[in-house]
């Protein structure tokens, strides 16, 4: 019928530029989680509420690529120019620090653009049940502990809570939202994908000891964003299978909202994936090069070709959603049967989907008073 889930958390656009003694570092990311890449290295950076529980006072940060090899030799400075990968505001930042070497700027769109395309590589190992359960016993504050029990027990409102405290703590540099719902062991996400226009259109390279910047062709924009869309999921994915180990499987579909002939907003689905929890936890992420082929490894619907060109798909649903949908479904055919216009049913059906039926005669009969009150 066109509606999935309710819930909703969008991740806003975030991208910071840091200027210290080291050189310049930019930060994917805001307060909780974000991943920091510079010259000193590449770090993940998650809060108390995502290592353990809000007034613990732990927090981690994870180093997890190496940074620049100093040279003997004093760095040939450079100034960076106008035209930068990184956002207009950041990018004045930037010009005026004038500190960056050219090989410190190359090495920050490296990594930079690594932490995009491969941000899967960044997730923790996924725990076991037997892993979660003693790091939930192993918690400091005693209503941590608890909480996290309701977690391994399957409390629906407490699985959600931590995903939405997830979700509310994480900023990428790239906008997406994500509606998500669970059923019996299994976590359906849906992620309104970044477009295509996010992926930088340039790079840098280095030319007489200065930093010019060259546009990527086509087939190269194509094959980045299609590794960032699925890298995404991947990582996702991880984290939330590390929420709460009474989820067994997670249901990700991605997809761009697009317009169609008519000019209406609709949703384009790109890639839907069951992605289960046992694979993942046997699995080194940070050793994953190709997240396609990590998807193949799982029930998927995904139909891109060879130049990284993505087809529709028709993703997975919820088993209960598609039983409601067939409910509703048989009762606008008993409307019309009846004799009722299409034009209608059609201006009852926003108010019919508001509630739900045990069977396709109880639907029926509340399409029959609408209608009637519509007289």
């Amino acid at each position: 019928m066109g509606i999935r889930f309710s819930k909703s958390i969008k991740l806003g656009n975030f991208l910071r530029l840091n200027i210290s003694r080291y050189g310049i570092s930019t930060t994917i990311g805001k307060k909780g989680a974000s991943v920091s890449v510079g010259t000193r290295g590449t770090y993940l950076n998650l809060s108390p509420a995502l290592v353990g529980i809000n007034g613990t006072g732990v927090s981690y940060r994870k180093k997890i690529a190496g940074g620049l090899k100093k040279s003997k030799k004093t760095a040939k400075k450079s100034s960076v120019a106008k035209k930068t990968y990184l956002p207009a505001e950041e990018a004045a930042a930037a010009e005026t620090a004038n500190t960056a070497s050219v090989s410190e700027i190359l090495e920050e769109y490296r990594n930079n653009h690594e932490a995009k395309i491969n941000l899967h590589k960044y997730a923790d190992p996924v725990m076991t049940g037997e892993e979660f359960a003693r790091y939930a016993k192993g918690l400091e504050s005693e209503a941590g502990r608890e909480l996290y029990q309701y977690s391994i027990d399957g409390d629906e409102d407490t699985i959600e809570n931590f995903v939405s405290s997830f979700m509310n703590n994480l900023e990428l540099a790239y906008d997406v939202r994500v509606n998500y719902e669970l059923e019996d062991k299994v976590l359906y996400v849906d992620l309104d994908l970044p477009e295509i226009e996010s992926v930088n259109a340039e790079y840098p390279v280095e030319a007489s000891g200065k930093i010019v910047y060259r546009k990527k062709t086509s087939a190269e924009l194509k094959e980045e964003y299609a590794r960032t869309v699925m890298s995404l999921g991947i990582f996702l994915s991880a984290n939330y299978f590390n929420l709460s180990s009474y989820i067994d499987e997670i249901v990700l579909s991605g997809f761009n909202t697009v317009r169609n002939r008519n000019g209406d907003q609709v949703d384009q689905y790109l890639y839907s994936v069951r992605y289960t929890r046992d694979i993942f936890e046997k699995t080194d992420l940070s050793k994953v090069d190709d997240p396609y082929e990590f998807i193949l490894r799982f029930e998927n619907r995904i139909n891109m070709s060879s130049n990284y060109t993505f087809k529709a798909i028709k993703p997975y649903e919820m088993q209960s959603r598609i039983e409601a949908d067939n409910i509703i479904d048989d009762a606008l055919l008993g409307l019309k049967e009846l004799g009722y216009k299409t034009a209608d049913i059609n201006r009852i059906l926003p108010q019919l989907m508001e509630k739900e039926y045990a069977t396709s005669a109880d639907c029926l009969k509340e399409g029959l008073r609408l209608l009637s009150e519509k007289r």
